[in-house]
């Protein structure tokens, strides 16, 4: 079997002004997500990469950048991240007179559609390197473009201006369009996190971004706190406040800043030192998450020292983090536990985590695994293996004894196939004796999944198959019903092409259901009047106690009577009237239109109602 193994490499910039450049670069995109989307992916990523030994993040980019124009941008780098680095280091060390010179370039280059975003992002950059060189110079600057490229300046100008003059560009933001005050404001408050948290809150609300504003200061709070998390541990733990949810991550992260300073034996102490029974187990699932990483031995022994924890809460947490760096140990010391469903459970997990971590060192590993635990893990290999050769995955399907783990897997392989060659897909699950003891099974799965991506492909090869002698009803009902909720129109139209007899039926009611659904019961009872005489009594018979559920109380009065067959008025009726009885509300019918509904009902029904509503 083959296996592709992708990774990736980006590169964090450095210096100072790169740095800057990139802070107010997020900021920007978190405005414009729309026109900035490629990019943002780009400078996330890069914002939190690792640079190893000046590596370049492609074979034709240069490790520094060679370009001195806008144009050698697009020239020289042809992915965004290394355009993007390039853009950093050309910007960052560029002069005010060449920064208004590459503003040009930037203005008066013609770009391709897919390099739209791109000139956005520039005129970013360029303008908040230019505030911080001349503010005066970018105001003038910002002033004389159209609205469209202006927005992008805005950020950094208003950064700028507020380190040296907050309410100077309070004043100045207040000129601005409505559209882009949130912009300006952000530029704002990113540049006086120095000033009172109510100054800054006004701000917000003066501007409509309020949210914005409480997480920049929250992101402030954040570092005060974990420069002295062990004076920030003793103020939280004598505030009044801190059984209140929303100081909950406050006290997470000051936690796990003191065990990343002190270690694993200051665990109990600070839980020991939380009074609120609830909150103490929340801050333990944080702090065994956090630990797991560093220390999943004492992660584990902590986890076991939970009271009350039947579920295995604690021991998930970790386990679940183990397995994805030490599969191997972690699965060891889950089977030291006492035979119980949490041990059973974990097993599965590692495993489960073991084969995705690395399938194919896995299979040479296979020995070590617990013979019963070899089941789940060849479902979780064939959930691996589905992914690149269906032919592999099938040559371990027939190994799996287990009849609920073989039918997992078997629907495993059918949903990854069906992607790729649904035709051959349903003739292995027709065919194919590995898939015979779960035959119906997989069919309905498999049509209910292909009518959601293709409902005439999945109704043909349903009606390429005979009617079941078994049920009588043809495979395109599961068709009809897998869509006749979310598609309901659709449904409709293929009603035509579906068989008789109960096959018929079967479809009818589906739609009839998602049309209740919509509300358009009219719909659904004209619907049924094209079935025989026999079916409509079935067909009104089936949807009649729904549509009483469905639709409001005034609603089904007025519904009742255009049912065609007395047996479904009947039903309607009932359901409705037992309903009434056994709701909270009883004013759901009046006495009358209780009498009104009693005179639908059949006489052999109702004494046993007039005895319920009394």
């Amino acid at each position: 079997m083959s296996w592709n193994f992708l990774a990736r490499l980006v590169v964090r910039p450095n210096g100072y002004s790169t740095v800057v450049l990139l802070f107010f670069a997020l900021n920007l995109f978190d405005l414009y997500p729309q026109e900035a989307s490629a990019t943002n992916n780009v400078a996330q990523n890069s914002s939190d990469a690792v640079l190893e030994n000046g590596s370049p993040t492609e074979a034709s980019s240069p490790a520094t950048s060679n370009a001195k124009t806008v144009d050698d941008l697009f020239r020289n780098y042809s992915t965004n991240l290394s355009r993007l680095k390039a853009a950093y280091d050309l910007i960052g060390d560029a002069n005010e007179s060449t920064l208004i010179d590459l503003f040009e370039q930037v203005i008066n280059r013609t770009y391709p559609l897919e390099d739209v975003s791109s000139k956005t992002e520039l005129i970013s950059l360029i303008s908040v390197q230019l505030a911080r060189e001349n503010l005066e110079k970018a105001v003038s600057l910002y002033e004389s473009q159209s609205f469209d490229v202006a927005k992008h300046m805005l950020y950094g100008v208003m950064h700028a201006w507020a380190s040296k003059d907050f309410d100077g560009a309070v004043k100045f933001a207040r000129k601005q369009e409505t559209s882009i005050h949130s912009v300006a404001m952000r530029g704002i408050v990113d540049a006086s996190m120095s000033l009172s948290e109510a100054t800054l809150l006004d701000l917000g609300t003066e501007f409509g971004d309020v949210a914005y504003v409480e997480r920049a200061l929250a992101a402030r709070q954040l570092e005060i706190d974990l420069a002295n998390p062990d004076k920030t541990w003793a103020s939280l733990i004598n505030d009044a406040t801190i059984y209140r949810e929303e100081n909950f991550n406050r006290i997470k992260s000051v936690a796990n800043a003191m065990i990343d300073k002190y270690g694993a034996g200051e665990v109990d102490d600070l839980l020991s030192s939380i009074k609120s029974p609830a909150l103490s187990f929340g801050l333990k699932k944080s702090i065994l998450s956090n630990l797991s990483l560093s220390d999943p031995e004492t992660a584990f022994n902590v986890a076991l020292d939970t009271p009350n924890d039947a579920l295995g809460t604690m021991l998930t947490i970790v386990i679940t983090t183990w397995a994805t760096t030490d599969p191997q140990s972690a699965l060891a010391r889950v089977r030291s536990l006492e035979p119980s469903r949490v041990r059973d459970r974990l097993e599965q997990k590692v495993v489960s985590s073991w084969v995705q971590l690395d399938p194919e060192r896995f299979v040479d590993s296979f020995d070590d695994i617990p013979i019963e635990l070899h089941d789940t893990a060849r479902l979780g290999l064939i959930g691996q293996l589905s992914r690149e050769s269906i032919e592999d995955a099938l040559m371990i399907l027939p190994n799996i004894q287990d009849i609920i783990t073989s039918e997992k897997a078997a629907l495993t392989i059918v949903e990854f196939w069906l992607d790729n060659d649904p035709d051959e897909a349903f003739e292995w699950i027709l065919s194919d004796p590995e898939a015979e003891r779960h035959r119906n099974g997989l069919l309905i799965s498999f049509l209910e999944k292909l009518s959601d991506k293709n409902a005439d492909s999945a109704f043909s090869l349903a009606l390429s198959q005979p009617i079941s002698d078994e049920s009588g009803i043809g495979l395109e009902a599961i068709v009809i019903e897998s869509i006749s909720l979310a598609e309901t129109d659709l449904a409709m139209h293929l009603l035509k092409r579906v068989r008789s007899g109960d096959t018929q039926l079967a479809a009818f009611d589906s739609v009839a259901q998602g049309l209740v659904l919509d509300r358009r019961t009219e719909e659904a009872i004209k619907l049924g009047e094209s079935l025989s005489d026999k079916q409509q009594v079935n067909y009104y018979n089936n949807i009649a106690g729904f549509i009483a559920f469905i639709e409001a109380p005034k609603r089904t009065l007025e519904l009742i009577s255009d049912l065609p067959v007395e047996e479904a008025r009947s039903k309607m009726a009932e359901h409705a009237l037992r309903f009434h009885a056994f709701s909270d509300n009883k004013d759901l019918y009046s006495d009358d239109e209780v009498e009104t509904l009693l005179q639908h009902v059949a006489p052999a029904e109702l004494p046993q109602l007039r005895r319920l509503l009394q």
